[in-house]
């Protein structure tokens, strides 16, 4: 089996444009959301449209839970917060029926499948250092874990016995025995410098993780924001991928 996986779209509709563009010449059995569809840019119900309709599954990320009212947003900052709150006036009721559906995690064929952190998913926390990956790696039972969040491309590994290390590269083999925490990036909000969207493609079958990355027009996506009246440094850190 091999998966295209995605996470963090954001409202981007440009970037998922570009997503699309370019995973129809990625040979691929089931495209992975890994949530956050909606927040901070323009675009909601477009992006949910297409998730809804093409993803083969979608895990519920704590922006979408927020968008629906199913979970907390005083710790949100003020951006998030107010593109919250606009996000809720403009989602359609399908798509805000979709979102509330949205499972938390799902662990199928030897991959566990989340938004944030596996140990109580609802609580949104992060995983940002091998401290933390190791921390986490008892609270799912599959070889491997994708998820996303952070906005951060990265991997952590757990070699048999317990030391855990966590690297950022642009692919990576799966070593029979370790365990393994993977961060697939962002389509709608890069945040590790570099502006560029990230997704992951997995084959399976051959244990090999690979990390792609694609440009789009960000200023559209941009000027969408500014349109919008919502906050403009959601539109600023799209150039500079924080």
């Amino acid at each position: 089996m091999k998966y295209v996986i995605f996470s963090d779209v954001h409202s981007n509709l440009e970037s998922l444009h570009a997503f699309i563009d370019v995973v129809a010449d990625v040979p691929h059995d089931k495209k992975i959301c890994l949530g956050d569809l909606v927040g901070y840019a323009a675009d909601p119900n477009a992006c949910v449209d297409w998730v809804r309709e093409n993803a083969n599954l979608t895990i519920a990320g704590n922006h979408d839970f927020a968008a629906v009212e199913k979970t907390d947003v005083s710790y949100f900052n003020s951006y998030a917060y107010q593109s919250c709150m606009w996000t809720r006036k403009v989602l359609s009721a399908e798509n805000r029926e979709f979102l509330s559906a949205l499972p938390l995690f799902k662990e199928e064929a030897g991959v566990h499948w989340v938004h944030a952190a596996p140990l109580r998913p609802e609580d949104w926390d992060y995983i940002t250092n091998a401290w933390e990956g190791e921390r986490q790696m008892e609270h799912f039972s599959a070889p491997v874990c994708f998820y996303g969040h952070t906005h951060r491309p990265c991997i952590f590994e757990q070699e048999p016995g317990g030391a855990t290390k966590m690297y950022v590269e642009s692919s990576w083999d799966l070593k029979p025995n370790h365990k393994y925490i993977v961060n697939v990036g962002s389509l709608g909000q890069p945040r590790d410098g570099n502006p560029d969207p990230a997704f992951v493609v997995y084959d399976n079958e051959a244990r090999r993780v690979e990390w792609r990355r694609f440009s789009y027009d960000f200023q559209a996506t941009q000027e969408k924001i500014l349109q919008a009246g919502l906050p403009a440094v959601l539109a600023d850190r799209l150039g500079a991928g924080r």
